[in-house]
Order: structure tokens, then sequence, then C-alpha cells
């Protein structure tokens, strides 16, 4: 009797807080930058919802408020634009806005071997590396191939 009351009490433990857990984040980091210039971080999540892509964040921590518009990567010189869905978020210094990608747009992410984000702005544009093609990595690509892949990056 005892336990089937702690399979029970389990069972209802787990349930309860199936729905509480945060969206889970796959990877989140820094682009490549100079120093003191505007570095945006990227953050990738899943939506559980929807199943069919992945959100991706980008955040510019600065006091300057940027109103983020849109996305541009440019992969191996093939540019995928993506407008965000909804209105830039300000948090005391950071200002994040979000787009969402399908699948098949971070597996060549993955392939790239040159990679930029340009992010439009009311401030105008940040245009930033990701991963160059003398093969410096952001910590925004190595902490995505692990979330990704599994795998730390070579």
């Amino acid at each position: 009797m005892k336990l089937q009351l702690a399979l029970v009490a389990t069972v209802a433990l787990f349930t309860g807080c199936a729905g509480s857990y945060p969206e889970r984040v796959v990877t989140k980091g820094p682009l490549i930058c100079e120093s003191e210039a505007v570095c945006p971080e990227l953050a990738m999540r899943w939506i559980d919802e929807k199943r069919d892509g992945f959100k991706i964040t980008a955040e510019i921590n600065n006091p300057t408020k940027y109103d983020i518009k849109q996305f541009v990567f440019l992969v191996d010189g093939q540019p995928y634009t993506y407008s965000t869905v909804t209105p830039t978020q300000y948090t005391e210094q950071i200002s994040s806005n979000s787009i969402i990608v399908p699948v098949s747009f971070l597996n060549s992410f993955r392939n790239g071997q040159d990679i930029s984000l340009k992010l439009i702005t009311d401030q105008g544009e940040i245009d930033r590396p990701i991963l160059t093609a003398d093969g410096q990595k952001s910590s925004a690509y190595l902490t995505f191939l692990k979330g990704y892949t599994g795998e730390a990056a070579q």
C-alpha cells in the first residue's frame, strides 16, 4: 500500500510540474565583435508547441535601445532574411527580439563555412561574423553546434 501511495504521489508530482518547465535553451553566446563594439548575443530555443522550427533571439546589451526589425544571415554567400514577428522587448539595458527559422535553415547553418548576421534596427545595421572563412568561431556558433548535434565543435 505504501509503495502504491508513493507511486501515485510521484506521478502526481511529475504531472503537476509537466507544464511548468521553462522553454529549453539550446544555445546562447556572443558573436565575433571588436573591442568596444555593440556585440549582440544569440539564443536559440526549441518551440515545443510548434515542432516545426527554432526560435532565435538576438539580445543587445547596451544603454541605447535598439528596435530590432529583421535578421539577415549570410551563409556562404546565400542570404536568409527573417522579419521579427513581435515588437522588440526592452529590459534594463537589453533590447531583444526573435524570429522563427525552419529546421532546413539550421542544416545550412551547421554546414556553413562563412556565416555572418546583420541585424536591421532603427539605429542602423549591426553586422557581425558568426563563423569566419579562416575558421574563427563565435561562442554563439560553438554552443549552437553543441546544442544541435550534441557534440563540441573541433
